[in-house]
């Protein structure tokens, strides 16, 4: 189900920004109340690792929590998230589509793996086994945090044959939550068999807010080797309904030196989405 577009982002920091990038999947659910977001458990040398920070102006950075490694199902009855991130009152999710602002740009450049262009007509079913226990963002506008380099030169292939040149697409997803005074976002997991949660509330100091990191990626990856994995292919591992002849990767020229972006060194290691409705 499509994201509910918002055409507007509130001028103000938000309280909490979520980072989102690597091989991940996000799709928002029927109603626009939440959006989940599947961790590929089956691309090798990916970790996954998360992250929540405290911001404070002139201050360094406090850990207030650090995941390395596969989640836990937080109840085995509903298997679904190994991480719930809700707002307290309860909100909801869209993607923004408005013009840049210096909190996040439109999500309409991500890569919509249903969208026109990909796979618009397949049913792009998950392979839960691989890509669950995932985690729940029930509250967030969507946007582009950061897209790839302009220097790169990015076609888009099904087997040999190029089918077009893309234009700088989102490398890092980000979701902001605003929250009001006597409102709280609860983050919640399960930890070494052991519920954990953390309550995050609006901050008294001025210029201080949250971030949360959602990462999975390579932890290192040498520039100096010369193959790169293949994104779309890892992504593939866990969509059983695309066939092999349906299969597409890009092919990715890199200028010298090769620009020190966020994300794969070789290849735009992106999260992707699967029928957000931003085609």
């Amino acid at each position: 189900m499509p994201f509910t577009q918002a055409q507007a982002m509130p001028k103000q920091l938000p309280t909490v920004r979520i980072f989102l990038t690597g091989q991940l999947m996000l799709q928002p659910d029927n109603e626009g109340n939440s959006c989940e977001v599947f961790v590929n458990r089956s691309a090798p040398n990916h970790h996954l690792t998360v992250e929540v920070r405290e911001k404070r102006p002139g201050k360094p950075d406090s850990i207030l929590m650090r995941h390395h490694g596969p989640l836990e199902f937080r109840d085995s009855n509903e298997p679904v998230d190994g991480v719930m991130i809700k707002r307290m009152p309860e909100g909801k999710v869209s993607m923004y589509t408005g013009k840049p602002t210096p909190y996040g740009e439109s999500l309409s450049c991500a890569i919509d793996l249903r969208g026109e262009g990909f796979h618009p007509s397949n049913e792009m079913a998950v392979d839960f086994e691989s890509a669950r226990p995932s985690i729940v963002i029930q509250d967030g506008i969507f946007n582009t945090a950061m897209k790839t380099s302009s220097k790169l030169k990015i076609k888009l292939k099904r087997g040999e044959t190029a089918l077009r040149d893309l234009a700088p697409f989102t490398s890092l997803i980000g979701a902001n939550i605003y929250l009001d005074k006597d409102e709280f976002l609860i983050f919640a997991w399960r930890e070494m068999g052991l519920n954990k949660t953390l309550s995050l509330t609006k901050p008294e100091e001025k210029g201080a807010a949250y971030e949360i990191y959602i990462i999975n990626d390579p932890l290192f990856e040498d520039p100096e080797e010369p193959k790169a994995h293949d994104e779309f292919g890892e992504y593939y591992k866990v969509l059983p309904t695309v066939s092999s002849d349906e299969r597409l990767k890009l092919d990715v020229t890199f200028p010298q030196p090769v620009p020190q972006d966020k994300g794969t060194t070789k290849t735009p290691c992106m999260p992707v989405i699967i029928d957000g409705g931003n085609s």
